[in-house]
């Protein structure tokens, strides 16, 4: 055999092993085999979008129709028939890749607004165009089901179009729906088909039950130690919903007909004192950005151009309302909610969209005073301070809050309008982190001994106490203390009194004598 030959055959029989070897290991990656669940990816997929009136927050999402059960929990939602869907694919992404998924993976947790459509998915430097596909439209039945069915594959966009919708056919248990009743769903991005939950499998048959868009209103309250006379303050927060609802593909003021308001009519017993307003956290100008207007205790906080173009993108609002307490009401609870006006459509139909409750509570301490015996004590005064040490023990405190009146006959006193030590910030406190108040006695009953150390409590009960009795024959309602005194130690005898027996007894035994020696000289 030559030496041409035996290369040749030693080179064949090399390649030979490397084609069932590494070669083959190599381009596992990129070629599909029978067995992989890529492989057996569907060339076409369909597409079912639920609409429901109401936020569908509770609902599973993985791309699979809910079930009877599933379906029974949406007991508010109801079904909304006439929504105009559009789907569009976008361009430049290839799923039938890892690296494509990877792709259509990152572009799907971007957020979207309506104007993708013309604008595209900009993910960096790297804009993806969105093209219509194929049977681009579908509007929902009675169901509220809209459905795209023989979709390539691919990443895809949707987008609801409300303000294209037939608005003689939107209608919920076959009642007809207002479209600026309707909050649309913000576009989102998937793919078709799409990963079973198992992850072992394709579903190509997807369906989805989008979160509506909701226009909610979210009222704080920062009241922590606040007394009569001092500042607090409520905070109302918003996330705009944008939509191009006047379809001429952009999102600004007149989307929103001019308007996004925020009114507040605040309780009785506090004063109004100013406003300040952010928009995604970027402090607002006032009578620039927005307007403030009150009417007795009614304010209302109307946004202005430009800040107008920058809620209609979909931003958080926030407005921080500051008042003053002047007084707490019998009940012990100054209560306050607000109201907000999206658009303007809602404005002139006076629509607005309630705010949660807060609320800021106070109440009296009522305080006992007795004696070793249980006897009670009258004209002991106190002052209430709050508790600065670290331990919880009022070995250190703070100013004085408030300062009673003297004890009665029956040994009863009260500390007003102190806040709950297990209420503050419009929420309940845990007993771990309760600070407690300080009780400081400034005078002492007649003949008792001042107390050297100021006495821990903590106020539970809310509202004002007319019946000092009463309240202390409820000794667990939360709002009583028993303050105990001791007499005063007997002193020894010293002035003009010990002098006085001093001198009495001295007489007394120079009388005795006197007697002894006269009687001595008559012997």
């Amino acid at each position: 055999m030559s030496k041409k030959k035996l290369l040749a055959m030693l080179t064949g029989m090399v390649m030979a092993f490397m084609g069932l070897a590494g070669v083959g290991a190599a381009s596992a990656d990129t070629t599909l085999t029978p067995n992989t669940p890529r492989a057996s990816m569907p060339d076409k997929a369909s597409l079912t979008v639920h609409k429901f009136m109401g936020a569908t927050t509770d609902v599973k999402n993985d791309g699979t129709e809910l079930n009877a059960a599933e379906m029974n929990k949406l007991t508010t939602q109801k079904e909304l028939a006439g929504i105009k869907f559009n789907l569009y694919k976008v361009e430049g992404v290839d799923i039938n890749t890892n690296a494509g998924l990877k792709l259509a993976t990152k572009l799907a947790k971007i957020k979207l607004d309506s104007t993708v459509v013309t604008t595209g998915i900009k993910d960096g430097s790297d804009t993806y165009k969105l093209v219509p596909a194929k049977n681009a439209s579908a509007v929902t039945d009675t169901g509220g089901t809209a459905k795209f069915e023989n979709q390539d594959r691919g990443l895809y966009v949707v987008v609801e179009d409300v303000a294209g919708s037939d608005p003689d056919a939107i209608k919920a248990d076959g009642k007809k729906v207002e479209k600026d009743q309707i909050t649309p769903i913000a576009p989102f991005a998937l793919t078709l088909p799409m990963t079973s939950p198992d992850g072992k499998t394709w579903n190509d048959n997807v369906h989805v039950y989008p979160k509506n868009q909701v226009d909610e209103l979210k009222k704080e309250v920062s009241d922590k130690n606040v007394k009569v006379g001092e500042e607090f303050s409520y905070t109302l927060s918003a996330t705009s919903t944008p939509t191009d609802s006047n379809k001429d593909k952009k999102l600004d003021k007149d989307d929103l007909g001019g308007v996004y308001e925020f009114y507040d009519e605040l309780p009785a017993n506090v004063s109004y004192v100013g406003t300040t307003a952010t928009i995604a956290g970027a402090n607002q100008t006032e009578n620039t950005d927005f307007k403030v207007t009150t009417d007795g205790n009614k304010i209302t906080v109307s946004f202005q151009d430009p800040a107008l173009n920058k809620i209609a993108k979909g931003v958080e609002v926030k407005v921080k309302i500051t008042v003053k307490l002047n007084s707490v009401p019998g009940s012990g609870l100054t209560e306050n909610e607000g109201k907000l006006y999206p658009n303007k459509w809602k404005k002139d139909k006076g629509d607005g969209i309630p705010s949660n409750k807060v609320i800021t509570k106070h109440g009296d301490i009522v305080i006992k005073k007795i004696n070793g015996s249980n006897e009670v004590l009258e004209g002991a005064i106190f002052t209430v301070h709050l508790n600065t040490a670290a331990k919880k023990d009022c070995s250190t405190y703070g100013d004085v809050i408030a300062t009673s009146e003297a004890t009665n006959a029956q040994g009863l006193t009260k500390l007003e309008h102190l806040q709950l030590s297990n209420w503050y910030n419009g929420a309940a406190v845990g007993d771990d982190d309760q600070q407690p108040y300080c009780l400081l006695e400034t005078q002492a009953p007649e003949g008792y001994q001042i107390l050297p150390k100021a006495i821990p409590f903590k106020l539970t009960k809310e509202g004002s106490v007319t019946d000092l009795t009463q309240a202390a024959n409820e000794a667990a309602a939360g709002h009583f203390t028993t303050v105990t005194n001791y007499k005063n130690p007997g002193l020894p005898l010293t002035g003009a009194q010990g002098i006085l027996l001093v001198s009495v007894l001295g007489l007394i035994l120079v009388s005795i004598g006197v007697t002894l020696a006269v009687k001595r000289r008559q012997d």
